[in-house]
């Protein structure tokens, strides 16, 4: 999701006189995350070192309502790779895992810089343009979602043991719904009911 106002420090930063934007974008790629920014050298930023892309890199507009609540996207696209990096991308799962987007500040005269998260949210799977060495050749283009997207689409979790001890092995939370549907209770009278079968 969109995120506003800014710091104090980038506040401070963009009134000088002599001040630089750039975006730095964190994409968490199950093996190793992609970290860029669309400047150039290097910048550090929460402890984690961003490479810059320069004109490589592209960040598509992002669109939000005052006083909405419709979802909000930011799609990414980083061009001219090599086909090897490509392929590395698509076999690296990116849907549900976190991407970010900063805005930095950077003084030119000083060198001084800081930054703030200007869009975040999960990541949906990325797209691929293999178009030889034209522009926007061998492309990546990553769609970061805002947690408005996720509330509208169905679940695909279920209430069900199997389930459970999927995302959460070791934990016998629902060990008793199954046999709880069939489970005969005895309102108002001394009757036991039959114990659980625990699973082995």
């Amino acid at each position: 999701m969109l995120s506003f106002p800014f710091s104090d420090s980038v506040v401070d930063m963009l009134s000088r006189e002599t001040v630089r934007i750039v975006f730095a974008v964190y994409l968490d790629f199950q093996n190793t995350p992609a970290l860029a920014h669309s400047g150039t050298g290097v910048l550090t930023i929460d402890g984690r070192t961003y490479q810059g892309v320069g004109s490589f890199g592209s960040i598509e507009p992002a669109k939000e309502e005052l006083g909405g609540d419709s979802p909000t996207s930011l799609d990414l696209t980083l061009s001219g790779l090599d086909s090897s990096i490509v392929s590395s991308t698509l076999k690296d799962r990116c849907r549900g895992r976190d991407g970010k987007v900063y805005l930095v500040a950077i003084d030119d005269e000083t060198g001084d810089y800081s930054a703030d998260i200007l869009f975040s949210g999960k990541m949906d799977a990325a797209s691929f343009n293999y178009s030889g060495n034209g522009d926007g050749a061998n492309a990546v283009t990553v769609t970061i979602n805002d947690r408005m997207t996720y509330w509208q689409r169905k679940g695909t979790e279920r209430w069900t043991y199997e389930n459970h001890k999927a995302r959460h092995p070791g934990d016998d939370l629902f060990y008793a719904v199954a046999q709880l549907s069939e489970w005969p209770i005895y309102w108002g009278a001394e009757k036991d009911a039959p114990s659980f079968e625990y699973p082995g």
